[in-house]
């Protein structure tokens, strides 16, 4: 009786410990989502230090570090190589480590890109291999024979076959994705044209009207881009982000008083939203309002930027202020 009792005492203890680590995790991620980003390392960190073979903090927090806010690129390297050792048939601790060795060649010398390139692809195939629907892996395996030279294997054709392989996963990511390959080869007709098959094929998803009115945005087709966007705020009148892409669309036009109009309503929905902030202070100097656009940008150091984004409000403020 007692051994047996002794036995379910430690099942309660280990069950109770595995419940707050859960717990734990989640807290981590819901600070993540939030944007809460030191909180959300905070959380992974102090999971670590209790249990240093937590593969899910570990991938957590490496993909903290290569988010742009706090970005260390080695430190995500080393958390996902730690959660890719501890469980290597997770598609998600492949893909994370994949993403790292990426973002490390993307700033290293020849020969490590070298090293790295083959790591890359391993990572990347490994995640697909795993998990076959897995988007973000297929998307950083296009990636990769998208931009890597033939002897490192890289391939067009094999890019183009992945786009395929995503627009079957998800039509708006997948379509997305091929135009910007068509993009990338100064196709526009051609990225167009994914475009406008998207919206055919699916007029009521907030996020391919969204998709394109970027694509106009950057081609400097404004009345097409703030078409789109319109549909966007139409179907998701309910976030700040959908004006706000609108004002963008009205910046471009020149047209300052209907992006403050905009911007002032998705700032009522979310008033910390960063990117309306930073349109705001375009809108204001559009129309020659120094000292507003001087206040907003000021506005803007409360937000959690990143580093770059920082230097360039401060600069703005700088000029603002001579």
């Amino acid at each position: 009786m007692r051994s047996t009792l002794a036995v379910s005492f430690a099942f309660l203890i280990l069950t109770a410990h595995t419940a707050t680590v859960g717990q734990t995790l989640e807290e981590g991620l819901a600070f993540a989502r939030a944007g809460k980003q030191h909180e959300a390392k905070g959380v992974y960190e102090a999971i670590l230090k209790k249990d240093s073979q937590n593969a899910e903090a570990h991938y957590r927090l490496g993909m903290i570090f290569l988010g742009q806010r706090l970005r260390d690129v080695d430190k995500a390297v080393e958390h996902m190589e730690e959660a890719v050792e501890i469980n290597p048939k997770e598609a998600n601790y492949q893909h994370g480590l994949g993403a790292a060795y990426g973002t490390e060649a993307q700033s290293a010398g020849v020969f490590r890109q070298a090293i790295l390139a083959p790591r890359v692809k391993k990572a990347f195939a490994k995640a697909v291999e795993l998990n076959p629907r897995h988007i973000e892996a297929h998307i950083g395996l296009a990636r990769y024979y998208q931009q890597a030279p033939g002897i490192m294997g890289g391939d067009m054709d094999k890019a183009w076959l992945e786009a395929e392989i995503i627009i079957g996963l998800d039509e708006v990511q997948g379509r997305t994705f091929k135009a910007s390959l068509f993009e990338k080869e100064k196709k526009m007709p051609e990225a167009e044209n994914e475009y406008k098959t998207l919206l055919g094929n699916r007029p009521a998803d907030w996020k391919a009207w969204r998709a394109a009115g970027f694509f106009y945005l950057r081609q400097q087709r404004t009345d097409d881009a703030i078409a789109s966007f319109t549909k966007y705020t139409e179907m998701r009148p309910d976030t700040a982000d959908s004006f706000t892409r609108l004002a963008q669309a009205h910046i471009q036009k020149k047209d300052a008083d209907r992006a403050i109009a905009l911007l002032q309503k998705s700032l009522t929905m979310d008033r910390d939203y960063w990117p309306a902030v930073s349109i705001l202070g375009s809108a204001y100097e559009l129309k020659g309002q120094k000292k507003e656009a001087l206040e907003t940008y000021q506005r803007l150091l409360a937000a959690n930027l990143t580093e770059d984004q920082r230097k360039n409000v401060e600069k703005k403020i700088k000029e603002l202020s001579n």
